[in-house]
Formats: C-alpha cells, sequence, structure tokens
C-alpha cells in the first residue's frame, strides 16, 4: 500500500514540476518576427494604394474638360492644361439649348407682317423688327427676355392695344468647346482653376485617344 502511494504521489510531482517549466516559456501565438511585421504593413498599404488610385498606377489617363461656351475660353483651357498634359485635343459640339422667352406676332405673309410693324410704329412701339426663318416664317419679333415675368410683362402691354402677341421658348443650337488631354498618373491637372472661368465646365475621364485625332466622342 506505501509502495502505490509513494507512485502516486511522485507523478503528482512530475505534473507540478512539467506544467511550471511550460508557464515559464513565452507565448508564441500570433508573434511575428518584426521583419514580417514591417513586410505585413507594407503589403496592407500597397493594397489600400491599389484600391485607392483604381489598379494599375503606371497607366496613362485621358479627361476631357468642357463643355465652354467661347473659343477664347477653349484657348484659355488650352495654355493652361499644356504644361502638364502628354497630348491635347481640342473638340466642339453643338446643344440644343434655351435662349429666353420670346414675344412675338404671328402674320400670314410678308406684307401682313410690314402692315403689322406699322401699326405698331403707330401705337409708339418701335422696338421690334420683322423676321423670316424656317421655325416662325413672317414674324414680328416683340423682345427675347431671360426672365419669363418680364416676358408677360410685355406680353400684356402689347394684347392691351388689341394685338394677338404670342408667348413661346426660343431654343437654338449652339456650339460648346472641350479640350481632351491625357496625363501621368503622378501629375495633377489645373482644370479646376478652368471651371472658375468657365463655371459650366466639368472634368470627365475618357477613353484614350490617338495624338492628332480630330475627335468626335460622346458628350459626357
Amino acid at each position: 500500500m506505501k509502495r502505490w502511494y509513494w507512485i502516486v504521489t511522485a507523478l503528482l510531482l512530475l505534473n507540478l514540476v512539467l506544467f511550471g517549466l511550460n508557464a515559464m516559456q513565452p507565448d508564441q501565438t500570433d508573434v511575428l518576427p518584426p521583419a514580417a511585421v514591417q513586410a505585413s504593413a507594407n503589403n496592407d498599404i500597397r493594397l489600400v494604394n491599389e484600391i485607392w488610385s483604381g489598379g494599375d498606377e503606371s497607366t496613362v489617363r485621358c479627361f476631357t474638360v468642357g463643355p465652354m461656351p467661347t473659343l477664347v475660353q477653349q484657348s484659355r483651357a488650352e495654355d493652361r492644361l499644356r504644361p502638364f498634359a502628354n497630348e491635347v485635343r481640342l473638340r466642339q459640339t453643338t446643344a440644343d439649348r434655351d435662349r429666353g422667352w420670346w414675344v412675338f406676332l404671328v402674320a400670314g405673309d410678308r406684307a401682313a407682317a410690314l402692315q403689322m410693324a406699322q401699326e405698331l410704329a403707330r401705337k409708339g412701339i418701335d422696338d421690334y423688327f420683322v423676321v423670316a426663318d424656317d421655325d416662325q416664317p413672317d414674324a414680328v419679333s416683340l423682345g427675347l427676355f431671360e426672365s419669363r415675368d418680364n416676358a408677360r410683362q410685355r406680353l400684356a402691354q402689347i394684347r392691351a392695344m388689341g394685338l394677338d402677341a404670342q408667348l413661346a421658348i426660343r431654343r437654338e443650337d449652339a456650339p460648346q468647346f472641350w479640350v481632351d488631354y491625357s496625363i501621368e498618373p503622378d501629375r495633377r491637372s489645373p482644370w479646376r482653376f478652368i471651371a472658375r472661368s468657365s463655371p459650366e465646365a466639368r472634368q470627365f475621364e475618357i477613353p484614350c485617344f490617338e495624338a492628332g485625332t480630330a475627335g468626335a466622342l460622346p458628350e459626357p
């Protein structure tokens, strides 16, 4: 019986010694050497940069800036972009836009239009002119107004004279000017300065183009 007592006691002591030795060893769980930690951090930074830049950082990108209402503004935009761009291309498109509210008289023919003009003159109205175009042949124009309220006042004035004046939105095909350019990914263009002088202008990314091409890209 004593022999079994000493065997059990020895085994217990041995387990206690082993437990103590294990407790004295440093915990190795999830511990990386300094070089591995640095490599992991660099890898995370690289992945974030790739997501932010959209992938390949060595690819030339192409943009268009516009629309601008005049050739002068297009020329100034070209001058600003050329020092930063690889290639620059100028384009022109047209857009249907409202010119304003038009007050007018409709005449059946040229003779009737001239007769209306004479009647306006007798009533003291001298700011008119007889027009003849495909949209409104032989009409008498009584003014083009940016403000609808001003146009309605003019309309009421003419109708009060017994003339059947009309009101309509006047539309026209207006030119729009664009500057396309390609640029290295590590360079920044001054397109925001262009937008300050041309408030309607914006920058849009476009498919890259060949140098010297005229370009007929659809409007963004």
